[in-house]
């Protein structure tokens, strides 16, 4: 092997060896996190929320009647089955509460993006977060002035006026 390409390889092999090195030092010092969060830490107290926006089939939902109307919740729960949302429970509002408005969406920390994507279902819902809810599951309530739920031209176009869903008041 001749002088120049012994030379050759030895400048190829030592720019290899501050490459490896670059990148290994990069890599190391890189402070960005790997949280699910998007990288951002959450203040002290506050815990991490889930803003996701799902599909409509990873959607657990009660759908409770707080009306003295029959069937409400029945056939309400028929509808947004048939849209592929899961279900989980279909009775009278367990607190007895009476909603006045279209509906109220109750749920907790873990889902934000799951209220979100009901609230452009459900015209005139209002959302009503539980702090100590540690469950994904939402509750829709049906109340006194519930018409219908819409149609799925409408909800692509809610969700777009609705925009992004934003942590409650002590998440992140």
């Amino acid at each position: 092997m001749s002088l120049s390409r012994v030379r050759s390889l030895a400048i190829l092999g030592a720019l290899m060896l501050i490459a490896v090195v670059v990148v290994t030092w990069t890599l190391l010092s890189d402070k960005q996190s790997s949280q699910a969060d998007g990288g951002h830490s959450c203040p002290p107290g506050a815990k991490p929320a889930n803003t996701t926006m799902p599909k409509e089939q990873a959607v657990k939902l009660n759908v409770y009647n707080s009306t003295d109307r029959a069937g409400l919740a029945e056939g309400t729960s028929t509808k947004l089955k048939a849209v592929g949302f899961h279900v989980v429970s279909v009775k009278q509002d367990p607190t007895g509460t009476v909603v006045q408005g279209s509906a109220q969406i109750r749920f907790g920390r873990k889902a934000v993006g799951a209220a979100q994507l009901m609230r452009a279902y459900v015209p005139g819902a209002t959302m009503q977060y539980d702090p100590g809810r540690e469950t994904d599951t939402i509750d829709l309530v049906l109340g006194e002035k519930f018409e219908d739920i819409r149609g799925p031209s409408d909800v692509k176009e809610a969700e777009v006026t609705l925009g992004d869903p934003t942590p409650p008041p002590g998440t992140c």
